[in-house]
Parts: structure tokens; C-alpha cells; sequence
């Protein structure tokens, strides 16, 4: 029996702009720490590397990575990993976005390739079911049949699961199984955790201070007892239980939106929002000035926000938002909603879905 799984490692385009620079580098450095505990691990076979941008490749390449190409143009997840699998004539794989596991330990990662070894049935583990940064399974080829319904890796297990009847086992919620870096704050909430890598350590060690003050202030909340947290966003039932059995704090949660990006939502324009309705009825710093009469901090999941307006920002605006670089955004709504959100008189951590999901869960950790 062949005991080993090949490994598929991508990173994407880095973007033009000195916010899209900056997770970037973060991603890499995300991807180099993923990249020793897969070697690491004895369950892995072939390494294989495709990285949009030749100035990731050396550094990987040096790990023992093989940089790969695909024919396929313009990219399309599914019509990539269909290639690949097909060229290569992979049977299992273990397919990892390059910053989708930057708290995953080798210890764990040796579970999950032992498991799809073990089984013969078409089986998959994911970390999340619904939305999946990674996946290892077997029984590769019916990617093929499927590959048209994964323009990203985000729906692999959910398709796997209801159109291909794999047995699709996703890990319980944890930052580990959760945190993927999709967006500035998702790299900055990394700070300070037990379970990253040496080359995530180095890079947020040069972070901007006032970044990494703003985490801080949002820590100290959620360490003193009756205070009030709210969240903002596509907030889950597995971190209100966590917020309940870790701190001692008071908690209101608005949740809207869940699903908007996988059920299409949000590409055909009916994200709707109470909160964006408050926000633009007040005006972004009369809402926060609001809501500090009744929060002690904020954490705000701000792409429902950005989904109502009706015209989504760049991922360079919305970069610069997350980062409070107000001067490098473009979009006059979401720099005004910036200017508001840094001049707040209460701390406010906003982000993507990551900062009130994986995010939050390794604030929690640390």
C-alpha cells in the first residue's frame, strides 16, 4: 500500500497596492511555516508548488517544492486542480491554500493524512465543510466531474459532500481548523499565539505598532469580567460558545449575512443589512458613538456592510480599511467608515469573515 499523500501548495497574485504587498508577504511567510510541518510530516509524498508569483517560489522551492504550471487561463480552481490530478496522475491529494492552516500543528496534520490513507471509500477531510481552505482526500478523479461548480476552493467539500457522495469529515471549530489569512486582521490576530511559525513570528514582529495596539485594547475586554463585546458580521453559534466558556464578558451579537458569498448572494447584489441601514442612517461615526454607549469594543465583519452598498470596494481599499490607511483608499464610503472607525472612542477590530470566526477564536487562544 502506497502510505504516502502529494501535497499541492498555491498562493495567489499579491496585488498591486502596499496593503495587498503587505499580506502578501504575511501569506508567504504563513505558507513557509505550513511548508516545514509538511515535510515534517512522514505521511506526505511529493511536494508540488503553484505560485502566481516567481518571487514566492524560491523560498519554497528551497523546502523541497516543486514549482508547477497550469495551461488553464483565466485560473479557475477546479479546472486547475482537475489538471493537475490528471498530469500527475494523483490518486490521493492533499491540497493546501498557501496561508490556509498557519495554526495547524504537525501533530495534526499527521491525523488528518492518516485518516484518507485508512480509507478505501471516497472520503475527504476539510476544515470547514462549508467553506474550505483545504481539503485531503482520495478517489481524485472525480474532480473531473465536479471541477465546474469549484471556481475557488471554498465550496470544495460542500460540492464533494452533495454532488459526489464523499464522506467529507470537516474538524471541529477551533482557530486551527478556522483561521485561514484572507485579509490583514486575519494576519494581525495571529499575534502573540502559542501555534505559529517561526516565519510568522519574524514577520509580525516588524508589524505596525498601532495594529497591533488595537488588538491589545480588544484583548484587555475580553480579559475583564463584565465587560461588553460586540460582534459585528457572519458570526457563528461555535464562537459565541467559545466567547461563554472562555471569558467572563458580556456579549451582543448581530448576525447577518451567513452564506452570503456561497449561496451567490452577494454576486447578485441582495446582501441586505439592518446594521449598514444604521450605519448610513447615522452616519459611520454617529453609529459608533452609538454603540459605544453599549460596547466596551467592537469586532465588525465589515464586508457585510461593504455587500449592502451595492458596489463592492477593491481588494486594495478594502486592505487599507482593515489596516487604517484611510489616505490609500479610493472608495469615499469605506474611507469614511475607516476615518470613523479609527477615531471610535471604544477599540473596533474590523475585518472579513476571519476576524469574527477563525480570528476571534485565536484571540481567544493566545
Amino acid at each position: 500500500m502506497d502510505n504516502k499523500i502529494p501535497v499541492l501548495l498555491m498562493l495567489p497574485p499579491k496585488g498591486s497596492s502596499e496593503a495587498e504587498a503587505w499580506v502578501a508577504a504575511g501569506r508567504l511567510a504563513a505558507a513557509c511555516d505550513l511548508a516545514e510541518r509538511i515535510k515534517a510530516n512522514p505521511f506526505a509524498g511529493p511536494c508540488f508548488l503553484l505560485a502566481h508569483e516567481e518571487s514566492d517560489q524560491p523560498a519554497l522551492q528551497e523546502m523541497g517544492f516543486e514549482q508547477i504550471q497550469s495551461s488553464v487561463q483565466p485560473f479557475h480552481f477546479g479546472d486547475v486542480l482537475a489538471e493537475i490530478i490528471s498530469e500527475y496522475h494523483l490518486d490521493r491529494l492533499a491540497y493546501f491554500g498557501g496561508a490556509s492552516a498557519p495554526l495547524m500543528g504537525e501533530k495534526d496534520l499527521q491525523q488528518v493524512f492518516e485518516q484518507i490513507l485508512r480509507q478505501r471509500t471516497p472520503t475527504a477531510v476539510v476544515n470547514n465543510l462549508y467553506s474550505s481552505d483545504w481539503a485531503v482526500f482520495n478517489h481524485t478523479r472525480v474532480v473531473e466531474d465536479i471541477k465546474s461548480k469549484l471556481p475557488s476552493d471554498n465550496p470544495l467539500g460542500w460540492v464533494m459532500q452533495q454532488e459526489a457522495q464523499f464522506d467529507v469529515r470537516a474538524l471541529p471549530p477551533s482557530a486551527s481548523s478556522r483561521l485561514d489569512i484572507d485579509t490583514p486582521t486575519d494576519l494581525v490576530l495571529l499575534h502573540g499565539h502559542p501555534g505559529i511559525g517561526r516565519h510568522c513570528r519574524e514577520f509580525l514582529h516588524h508589524a505596525d505598532p498601532p495594529l497591533l495596539d488595537g488588538i491589545s485594547n480588544l484583548r484587555r475586554v475580553l480579559q475583564t469580567p463584565a465587560s461588553t463585546l460586540s460582534i459585528i458580521g457572519r458570526a457563528s453559534s461555535a464562537v459565541w460558545k467559545e466567547l461563554e466558556e472562555r471569558t467572563k464578558i458580556w456579549v451582543r451579537i448581530y448576525v447577518e449575512e451567513r452564506g452570503m458569498v456561497a449561496s451567490q448572494r452577494l454576486a447578485r447584489g441582495e446582501v441586505r443589512s439592518l446594521i449598514a441601514d444604521m450605519v448610513n442612517e447615522l452616519q459611520p461615526s454617529g453609529f459608533l458613538t452609538r454603540l459605544g454607549q453599549m460596547s466596551d469594543a467592537v469586532i465588525w465583519d465589515t464586508r457585510v456592510w461593504m455587500g449592502s452598498m451595492g458596489s463592492w470596494p477593491s481588494p486594495a481599499d478594502r486592505f487599507a480599511a482593515d489596516l487604517g490607511w484611510a489616505d490609500q483608499i479610493s472608495d469615499e464610503a469605506l474611507r469614511n467608515l475607516t476615518v470613523a472607525i479609527m477615531e471610535s472612542p471604544i477599540p473596533v477590530v474590523a475585518g472579513g469573515h476571519g476576524v469574527v470566526a477563525g480570528g476571534l477564536l485565536a484571540l481567544l487562544e493566545t
